[in-house]
């Protein structure tokens, strides 16, 4: 619909972005679209002033061409170079932009603006890692009496029920279409996808999308709900105001915050690389224990296996400690750095003492056995281990039993 120049507004020294009409001299229906198109643009965004909504300085018509002065966004980057698997941003950033977002939203429906067509591409990302909230072209002003600019409201990947279903449009369809972003940003798949639109609009209309923990196991349930919520069907069950999603997205924010689940692989190998028990351990054989084991976060007090359980894993403290009970009674403790179960592991024989974390703990979970999955090199390298570690142990225990015995 336009074309966009970068530009140099002399009077206050500050680059903009200038955007300009195609083909706005012609008399095809195309050219009225986006006369259309860029006047609703403009008085949509132009009376907003928000720091997550682009900013439209000045718009007008010069010999026939409409144009916008807009706010400069260096590089031109938005949130849909971020959709895909091999390019996902650490889940604490994404959140943070997707409150970015949904306070840009608030603020734009309490003046009175509906945007209508949320999606990636229409959300762009400064250097400093701000979202803004552009393309206000087929925006609705509530309370105006305008006419729909297109036949099809939105993205049909991002739409809601709501406008899949031409039915009355509300401010909460836009909190659907930044939930099917954010859900993307976070799995690297869209929530809802289909080879054609019919099979499309079904999904929006009458399918749930998988759970994001499903999709992303080191994803929070806390989260997952979060979004979960955005994309309900039914009004009365989803997000009413960006308001009240920000205040969920903040608490998931201060969540996050003590979340060592949401590093990336090569700051996930970093840690392990300092952690005592995979000291010896080369790079490669690091990267083939990252493959398969779980971050998972345990709370003060939660108990992380039972005496009797017959579950078959061990566990490698990446940060915090534990305690382990037989018959209730504390033995011993185990810090960041160590591993435990490694017994149960190695013998797949019932748990013969109870584990709980004594603070908050991250550890890595590892549930199979490593002749399924370790080279050769990992599994000699696991046993070497293992057999340090059960060494250690047991000259600790004879110690103990030494003292007590005196």
């Amino acid at each position: 619909m336009g074309i966009v120049y970068r530009g140099h507004d002399a009077y206050v020294d500050r680059p903009v972005a200038i955007k300009l009409a195609t083909n706005a001299d012609s008399d095809d229906e195309g050219a009225s679209m986006a006369k259309r198109m860029f006047a609703n643009e403009a008085r949509s965004a132009g009376r907003l002033d928000h720091p997550n909504v682009l900013k439209v300085y000045e718009a007008g018509e010069e010999a026939g061409q409409p144009y916008m002065v807009m706010e400069y966004i260096a590089g031109g980057d938005t949130l849909r170079s971020y959709c895909k698997p091999e390019k996902l941003l650490p889940i604490p950033t994404v959140v943070e932009l997707i409150r970015q977002s949904a306070s840009a939203l608030n603020y734009a429906h309490s003046q009175g603006v509906l945007h209508l067509d949320i999606k990636p591409a229409n959300i762009m990302l400064t250097e400093d890692g701000v979202a803004k909230l552009g393309d206000f072209g087929i925006a609705k002003r509530l309370g105006v009496d305008q006419t729909q600019i297109i036949g099809w409201f939105g993205s049909p990947l991002y739409m809601s029920p709501e406008q899949a279903q031409d039915s009355d449009i509300t401010s909460q369809s836009d909190i659907f279409s930044l939930g099917s972003i954010f859900y993307e940003m976070l799995a690297g798949v869209p929530p809802f996808a289909a080879k054609g639109l019919t099979g499309l609009i079904q999904k929006v209309c009458q399918e749930d999308p998988q759970s994001l923990t499903e999709v992303r196991e080191e994803i929070p349930q806390q989260l997952s709900q979060v979004v979960s919520k955005m994309l309900e069907k039914q009004l009365v069950k989803r997000y009413k105001t960006g308001s009240e999603l920000c205040v969920d997205l903040e608490a998931v924010l201060k969540v996050l915050e003590h979340e060592a689940l949401v590093l990336t692989d090569e700051q996930k190998l970093e840690r392990m690389s300092g952690l005592k028990f995979f000291q010896s351990f080369s790079a490669p054989e690091l990267k083939e224990i990252l493959k398969i084991a779980k971050w998972t976060r345990f709370g003060p007090g939660d108990a992380i296996f039972a005496e009797g359980d017959k579950d078959h894993a061990f566990f490698v403290i990446a940060d915090g400690s534990v305690s382990v009970r037989i018959n209730g009674v504390v033995i011993s403790e185990i810090d960041t750095g160590e591993c435990f179960g490694e017994m149960e592991y190695l013998s797949s024989s019932g748990r013969t003492g109870a584990v709980a974390a004594n603070r908050e703990t991250i550890a890595l979970v590892i549930d199979r056995d490593f002749k399924e999955w370790a080279s050769l090199p990992c599994q000699l390298r696991l046993n070497r281990v293992f057999q340090e570690v059960l060494i250690e142990r047991l000259q600790t225990t004879s110690k103990a039993l030494a003292r007590a015995s005196h």
